[in-house]
């Protein structure tokens, strides 16, 4: 897998023994939180850099850094090769790192929003396809954007803020007439974060307008704000991909997708053939943005009508299905044969993919009687899981629907049904962890057992550097090494460190896996792990004399 790049090549030891900082960088994020490719753009962080030695670190060689010696800018170069979607930041300096930060990269240009634009007759006017860069900076704050529409044409409007970008804000969205009229509203779409497509019945100007509730429901009634209550709006009459299918492709294949959405040319409404070496993730020249297309090992399917109760689509397990639930009511439906004794996992993907779509999935037999059924997998996520013991050599139905009944060409799903494998995963407390020269630093890391894993898991930690030590430790299959284990970091030969790493549990015959960390906030988990070995305490303070 490959490792993060440090975006200098500068040599680390020389920098950290001649300089002591006298605080790690305090970033939480930064604004704007997106650029357009190829474009330079000055950002202000949240929090302060602490420079000068301070230093960014990306997960992507493609964007480049340049930090004042003061204040609290920093201007952000992404090279104009540089793939549109989500990159992800991290501050540094010799006393320490932050945690991640997302950045967006995409084509469109972009602005910061311009204040006052809390009413009707302040709008700010947009004049062409654009990402606005917007906050809504403190309680009761909206705002309001005009764009010109010519009779026929569709505007697609669409915000980023909490569950892409992980900020503390609900955000609703409102098309309004030019006298103030709402014509229509959207509250969630992709998570809190909401869409609109708006076909313009007439020439004139129409109004998008922004407010915000808490994403964590408080008592206060009212609309809120704060500085972190941080948006990207997409104002668009350009091409839009809702989703590609298939939204899957196998490893190792040729492949084409057909891409759904607004606004697309001709060239984006035919099969675009797929480039695997290229993914996970899909971009296109005449897009903005990226869109969701993922390497899976087994074949592909596309649900393909017919496919309903009556007349179920064959499938072969294992298989990844990709479909869409196309109208409200609708069900897809799908037959398998399966032996007794086997153990399917049966997963269907919506929700954290970008879709609208409220799985749930029911297994049936021959008779149409209920084995089983799966609505979330995992606590207010709305994708389903079903792990389904077979009783009986037979053909087996399985259907998939929205909770609500609802859908439309939107509401895309993922389903994958496959054999259940053993299988182990470690996490992390954090993704940075500090050590001070000459004292012991402890790493516990959580081991999941899943699905029967029965095997001993050796964890080491790679990419030390050079004098710091960690002595693999095996994690027993019971036991209470099975479920934690804690590494301990030596650094007695080590010299004042900073820089990634990766801490790794191998198995059988060669297999291994990486630790993590859980992204929570932005619903994803990172690989990349942080360490700042700190010179000690007295020879600190002895330099800083």
């Amino acid at each position: 897998m490959r490792l993060p790049l440090l975006v200098t090549l500068t040599l680390w030891l020389a920098c950290f023994v001649c300089s002591v900082q006298a605080a790690p960088p305090d970033v939480k994020w930064v604004f704007p939180t997106g650029g357009q490719i190829g474009q330079k753009v000055t950002v202000k962080v949240s929090g302060k850099i602490n420079q000068p030695g301070t230093q960014v670190w990306c997960d992507n060689p493609n964007v480049v850094f340049e930090i004042p010696e003061k204040d609290n800018d920093l201007v952000i170069s992404p090279s104009a090769d540089a793939r549109p979607g989500l990159y992800w930041l991290r501050f540094f300096n010799a006393e320490g790192a932050t945690a991640q930060m997302p950045f967006v990269l995409g084509r469109l240009p972009e602005v910061v929003e311009a204040e006052p634009n809390n009413d009707v007759a302040k709008a700010q006017p947009i004049d062409q396809s654009i990402v606005i860069n917007g906050k809504l900076g403190a309680a009761d704050d909206v705002d309001v954007y005009a764009v010109a529409l010519k009779k026929g044409q569709t505007l697609v409007a669409q915000i980023d803020a909490n569950w892409r970008l992980g900020f503390p804000v609900d955000p609703i969205m409102q098309v309004l007439s030019a006298n103030g009229t709402v014509i229509e509203q959207v509250d969630d779409d992709h998570g809190f974060d909401p869409l609109i497509a708006f076909e313009a019945p007439s020439d004139g100007t129409w109004l998008v307008r922004v407010f915000g509730f808490p994403a964590a429901p408080n008592s206060t009634i009212r609309f809120a704000g704060g500085t972190d209550y941080v948006y990207r709006l997409t104002l668009t009459t350009g091409p839009i991909a809702n989703h590609a299918v298939p939204s899957a492709v196998q490893r190792g294949s040729e492949a084409s997708v057909q891409l759904s959405g607004w606004n697309l040319s001709d060239v984006l409404s035919q099969p675009i053939k797929i480039d695997v070496g290229t993914l996970p993730g899909f971009t296109h020249a005449e897009l903005p943005h990226d869109v969701s297309l993922s390497i899976v090992d087994e074949p592909v399917q596309l649900a393909v009508e017919p496919c309903n109760a009556e007349k179920p689509l064959a499938v072969t397990v294992p298989t990844t299905v990709c479909g869409v639930i196309d109208e409200a009511g609708d069900e897809d439906s799908f037959r398998f044969s399966a032996k007794k004794g086997e153990v399917l996992v049966i997963d269907v993907e919506s929700r954290s993919l970008g879709y609208p779509l409220d799985t749930v999935v029911t297994v049936f037999d021959k008779d149409g009687k209920s084995l089983g059924e799966s609505d979330d997998a995992v606590r207010n996520k709305a994708d389903s899981r079903l792990v389904f013991s077979v009783k009986a050599d037979g053909d087996y139905t399985l259907r998939i629907r929205d909770l609500f009944e609802n859908g439309d060409w939107r509401f895309a799903y993922r389903l994958s049904i496959r054999l259940r494998q053993p299988s182990v995963s470690l996490t992390l407390k954090a993704d940075a962890f500090n050590a001070t020269l000459g004292t012991p630093l402890e790493i516990p890391v959580t081991i999941a057992r899943n699905d029967g894993f029965a095997e001993e898991v050796m964890v080491s930690v790679q990419n030390l550097p050079e004098g710091a030590t960690v002595e693999p430790v095996k994690s027993e299959a019971k036991g209470d090494t099975s479920k934690a284990v804690k590494l301990i970091l030596k650094t007695d030969d080590a010299k004042p460190f900073n820089g990634p790493l990766r801490i790794v549990g191998q198995y059988g015959d060669g297999s291994s896996v990486n630790a993590e960390f859980d992204l929570a906030t932005f619903n994803r988990s990172t690989e990349d792990i942080w360490l700042t070995i700190l010179p000690k305490k007295e020879e600190a303070k002895a330099k800083a004399d």
